[in-house]
């Protein structure tokens, strides 16, 4: 590959990589072609895009960047998962897809601009999804509302029934 042809090429990768809000690195070592092929398929269906790039060019790219914090991570075979949308999803995945093949791994990531290692993609793999998330805060709103509501209504019953107490032993008082 000519200079020119890779100093475009770096330049192209460092624009991907700038722009996009969500960056993992990943180890795909000992993957064949039909598993990554479906792992293509995965992030194709969820707006994620997947690419393998050589080392020394992602090292060029990100250098003197806020990303060149990932350059340690640069070892071995490296394929970069970009997102600019929900990064949870794509941690998902990848997540899901390394717990089917022991050989893949998430090496490092950058999402909305922090760092983080494998340990925190898990930790975030684990969190309940945005809907599941909404719903629980719906219900934690909802739940004084509802306690107040039965209180106040059972408060209401007692009188209705203490009324109609008070109606019976009167007309039993009349009768007798």
């Amino acid at each position: 590959m000519l200079k020119k042809e890779k100093s475009a090429l770096v330049e192209e990768l460092r624009e991907r990589l700038t722009g996009a809000q969500n960056i993992f690195l990943t180890d795909f070592t000992g993957i064949n072609v039909k598993d990554i092929s479906e792992l293509r398929r995965s992030f194709r269906e969820s707006s994620v895009e997947y690419l393998v790039a050589k080392n020394t060019l992602i090292k060029r790219a990100v250098a003197d960047t806020p990303l060149d914090q990932l350059e340690p991570y640069l070892v071995g075979p490296t394929a970069l998962v970009l997102t600019d949308g929900d990064g949870v999803n794509a941690i998902r995945i990848i997540t899901k897809f390394a717990e089917e093949h022991e050989t893949f791994s998430v090496k490092a990531g950058v999402m909305s601009e922090k760092f983080i290692d494998p340990g925190q993609v898990k930790s975030i793999a684990r969190l309940p999804t945005r809907e599941v998330m909404l719903s629980r805060l719906l219900g934690s709103l909802n739940s004084p509302i509802t306690g107040l509501v039965y209180v106040l209504n059972d408060t209401i019953v007692r009188a209705v029934r203490v009324l109609s107490r008070v109606a019976e032993a009167k007309q039993s008082q009349e009768d007798s």
